[in-house]
């Protein structure tokens, strides 16, 4: 599976001569929300996040290559797992809209392509619900696309009009990056669902979106 192999990747690029490395990538990634906290109640779904982003999208310093494909180059590996390994590198991460929950999963619609995917899963994600926009890493494992484990976050339903404003712009105008857009809307996710306790309204949290964009 996708997250065993995952796993096996990080006991290399997250410890050892790597701990720098995991360390400093931490930091960047976390820029946005620095008060970060293990009792949070997203602290494992946001390191979830980061961790998948670490190995399957930056670059180690001065390479050009991922935690994922420094691994694949260089680690022997059964013929099986180097499948495993081209499939995860093609992994897609997006924001999606909701269509339809089904008993074996659900549709979705990729927001940047407008693309139609069908998820697989056996667990109905709590609370999700037609409509719902989020931001999701997709797996294809025998066939199918899967979620990554853990890796998810759902946005307020509020802000749905905000997000296809601004995924329509990306389209209109080619920036800023897709990867950007999905960063700071999750460190918005987690300042309103964490860090403010939902204490401010969530119009005036995401209101932020502009600056941090820009940052």
């Amino acid at each position: 599976m996708s997250q065993q192999l995952l796993d096996k990747i990080l006991a290399v690029y997250g410890s050892g001569d790597y701990q720098e490395e995991i360390r400093s990538a931490r930091s960047e990634y976390f820029r946005l929300v620095p008060d970060l906290r293990e009792d949070d109640a997203s602290f494992e779904r946001m390191t979830a996040c980061f961790l998948n982003w670490y190995v399957l999208d930056r670059p180690l310093a001065g390479k050009i290559e991922t935690p994922l494909q420094h691994y694949a180059a260089n680690h022997a590996s059964s013929p099986e797992q180097r499948l495993e390994l081209e499939a995860m590198s093609g992994n897609l991460h997006s924001l999606f809209e909701v269509r339809e929950l089904e008993q074996a999963g659900l549709r979705v619609e990729d927001m940047f392509t407008s693309e139609p995917v069908r998820v697989s899963e056996r667990r109905v994600l709590a609370g999700l619900q037609k409509g719902d926009i989020m931001e999701a890493r997709l797996f294809p494992v025998v066939g199918k696309l899967v979620f990554a484990s853990g890796a998810f976050v759902v946005h307020p339903r509020q802000v749905g009009p905000l997000v296809r404003k601004t995924i329509q712009e990306h389209r209109q105008e080619g920036h800023p990056p897709a990867e950007k857009i999905i960063r700071v809307l999750q460190a918005l996710a987690f300042r309103y669902l964490d860090r403010y306790r939902q204490r401010v309204s969530v119009e005036k949290l995401y209101a932020e979106y502009d600056r941090l964009i820009s940052a």
